[in-house]
């Protein structure tokens, strides 16, 4: 067996169309051959990949009993009474059946390795070009990104921003009927060593804590909060690291943002 023929086995196998005797010429040729193995492990990564790029849907609740309906309703056919039946056909004529099987068999096997290289190619090639976007589009959202998305698509968004003291702004996008809040803060330096940020919304002489902020390595922080209520007032003090022990700010805010 040639490296071609052992391919063409090699993708029947990985989508497992081969028939019995092809599966044993296929261990027979891989024994002989173990280099051949990469072959197998690249057609087995292939067909993975295929099964993970197509998503699962489940079928409608009502198809089975569609298809069970359906052959319900098939007629049976009985044999006419003057119909003669061949109770020992030719030989000649199981040899022609037995020979057109296997040329079906081989023409199955041939179209199914055929499409399975073809769509091997297409999931290499959408993976080399677009894979950094659909691995996106599947990978779990930040909440306060989706939070934003919200407060933005709400026909009564609105957004307020300030700047930063040491440099940078804030803007703070809410939306009363969402009842939603986010804050994004851009060119914010970290809080020193052994503070934080903590965010509050002021609510007539209340100050409610709704949590802690550290922008990131590139001094972009995003914050949201779904306890907003119209008219607050969104705050940030420096507290110690963990936030402020008692519950209340115990320093004057940096920035303060009115949503009235």
């Amino acid at each position: 067996m040639n490296q071609q023929e052992f391919r063409e086995l090699s993708a029947g196998h990985a989508l497992r169309a081969l028939t019995s005797d092809e599966e044993r010429a296929f261990a027979a040729a891989l024994a002989e051959h173990p280099e051949w193995q990469r072959i197998v492990d690249e057609d087995l990564a292939a067909a993975s990949g295929l099964g993970r790029s197509i998503p699962e849907i489940p079928p409608p609740a009502a198809l089975r009993d569609q298809i069970l309906g359906a052959i319900t309703g098939v007629p049976q056919l009985d044999p006419e009474p003057g119909d003669a039946v061949d109770e020992d056909p030719a030989p000649a004529l199981d040899e022609i059946e037995a020979e057109g099987s296997a040329t079906q068999r081989q023409a199955s096997r041939a179209w199914r390795i055929g499409a399975f290289a073809l769509a091997a190619s297409v999931v290499l090639l959408t993976t080399v070009m677009f894979g950094p976007r659909i691995i996106e589009s599947f990978a779990p959202q930040d909440p306060a990104v989706v939070a934003l998305q919200q407060v933005e698509d709400a026909p009564d968004a609105d957004s307020s921003t300030l700047d930063l003291p040491g440099g940078g702004s804030a803007t703070l996008h809410w939306s009363d009927s969402a009842g939603q809040a986010v804050l994004v803060a851009d060119g914010m330096a970290p809080a020193e060593a052994g503070t934080d940020f903590e965010l509050w919304l002021v609510r007539g002489q209340e100050a409610i804590s709704v949590g802690l902020m550290q922008p990131d390595d590139e001094e972009q922080g995003i914050f949201a909060t779904d306890t907003f209520v119209a008219g607050d007032t969104l705050a940030i003090t420096v507290e110690q690291a963990g936030g402020s022990p008692s519950g209340a700010p115990t320093s004057d805010p940096i920035l303060a943002i009115a949503t009235a």
